[in-house]
């Protein structure tokens, strides 16, 4: 089992445990990772996961904010479409951004600049979902605060999200991705960005659970990038890379998020070797995925909160 199928496992377990799902969606989750229903049991019976959910979804809270933003943050409420901002808001424009994978395949892409000359670009890495609608309505976000916004889907060869519907299957096959495969394509990803008007050198990242580990991932790597906001990802199996890390990374984690969260002290000590300006925020009462506005999890008071948070420090280091 890879470190990725690993993690997609986890999280199926904490929904599983957050009674976000039933026990028969968590076998056929598993079981689409592990091949078999019996390697399924045992995984589970090793990982300690007992018959019945421990807990029930969390209870979205209202946004506390009185004071509008000068851009787009997440919702008051949950929504079902995953849309906030609509492809026709005068404030941005939707357009086609063309990124080839090292291999020369095309990857599937999403992106938005503001209707003013941009400040800078910010590459959106999605969950593992794919590249769905909450995600697009992220890039859109992003073009609201005045920088060109882009998401590639890490599963592009296989068709993407459009294809693989099932999230548990394109959990499944993402796991089987080699992280320096997906690392590759974002590298690639921020190439084409950075040749788009208005960006060059100015580039961000950010990116969302298993989104948030590939930011981790390419920063470790050696990303060029400026700043960097992870939503709680998880550690990659090497961190020695961040030591070297050029960008100023705010790292966000969920209070409640203790399987991700443990690991922060960790990522702090090997930024802190960087050099760079960093920040390590945890935000109280909340669990992991808090900030989408489509999951059981989604907290409007922090998400929006945190995604002020994440405009800020992009404003701050990225132009």
């Amino acid at each position: 089992m890879t470190d990725f199928e690993r993690y997609v496992l986890e999280e199926h377990v904490e929904d599983f445990n957050d009674g976000v799902i039933s026990r028969r969606e968590l076998l056929r989750r598993v079981t689409l990772i592990t091949g078999s229903l019996a390697a399924t049991v045992t995984v589970l019976e090793v990982m300690g996961c007992g018959g019945q959910p421990s807990g029930t979804a969390a209870t979205p809270k209202s946004r506390t904010s009185s004071t509008p933003m000068p851009f787009a943050t997440p919702p008051a409420q949950p929504t079902t479409d995953g849309v906030t901002v609509q492809p026709n808001d005068p404030r941005i424009k939707v357009e086609t951004i063309t990124v080839k994978g090292a291999d020369g395949a095309q990857l599937i892409s999403y992106a938005a600049r503001p209707a003013h000359s941009p400040a800078g670009g910010i590459l959106v890495v999605h969950e593992n979902r794919g590249l769905l609608e909450h995600i697009k309505d992220v890039v859109r976000r992003v073009a609201t605060a005045g920088f060109t916004g882009l998401s590639v889907d890490l599963l592009s060869r296989d068709g993407g999200a459009d294809k693989l519907t099932d999230p548990a299957a394109y959990a499944a096959a993402l796991g089987k991705r080699q992280p320096a495969d997906m690392v590759s394509d974002i590298k690639k990803a921020l190439s084409s960005l950075s040749a788009t008007t208005g960006v060059g050198q100015k580039l961000g990242i950010t990116g969302f659970c298993f989104g948030g580990g590939v930011v981790w991932q390419t920063l470790a790597a050696g990303g060029a990038v400026r700043a960097a906001v992870p939503f709680y990802g998880p550690m990659p199996p090497d961190v020695s890379g961040l030591a070297a890390t050029r960008a100023a990374v705010m790292a966000i984690y969920a209070e409640q998020d203790t399987r991700i969260t443990g690991t922060k002290d960790q990522m702090a000590a090997e930024l802190n070797k960087s050099g760079q300006p960093y920040e390590v925020a945890v935000y109280p009462g909340v669990n992991h995925a808090f900030h989408n506005d489509t999951g059981a999890r989604y907290n409007a008071a922090q998400a929006e909160a945190a995604w002020v948070a994440t405009v800020e420090w992009f404003r701050r280091y990225v132009p």
